[in-house]
């Protein structure tokens, strides 16, 4: 429920989740400090499935995003999702994918992993959402951890 604060602040269409595309999916990610999620749902908005997984380590914010979204990848091709629009908070993870950086470090490593993914399925998208938008995600995250 939006407090009366919120109420009289109009939401941008940037500022709510939106249905993916017809016969597309849409898989949102988000990571806590040993946990990692996310969350597909079809064009009608209904959730098809769902990947949580925690970690032994503690990772970084960006290491913990990166790695999420390498493991929803991986969860769409293995079950031969074709048409995916991931949606990650993290604009360093967006951004590194876009422009392809590249060095040695455990974190763009890990986007090169991605990038690779990218190429084998033509139709797999990264899009930069704000952490509002993407709070199912963030929830499986949080409940992963207890």
């Amino acid at each position: 429920m939006r407090s009366t604060y919120d109420q009289h602040v109009p939401l941008l269409s940037k500022d709510r989740w939106e249905k993916p595309r017809l016969e597309w999916l849409k898989c949102n990610v988000d990571a806590g400090r040993t946990t990692i999620s996310a969350c597909f749902r079809n064009s009608s908005g209904e959730f098809t499935t769902e990947l949580t997984k925690w970690q032994q380590v503690i990772l970084s914010i960006d290491e913990g995003e990166v790695w999420a979204l390498l493991q929803a990848m991986k969860e769409a091709k293995h079950k031969g999702f074709e048409q995916v629009q991931f949606e990650s908070d993290s604009q360093l993870l967006v951004e590194a994918i876009r422009t392809k950086r590249r060095d040695n470090s455990e974190f763009l490593s890990i986007v090169n992993d991605i990038i690779l993914i990218k190429l084998s399925c033509a139709n797999f998208e990264v899009k930069f959402i704000r952490r509002q938008v993407n709070l199912v995600a963030h929830t499986l995250a949080r409940a992963a951890n207890s």
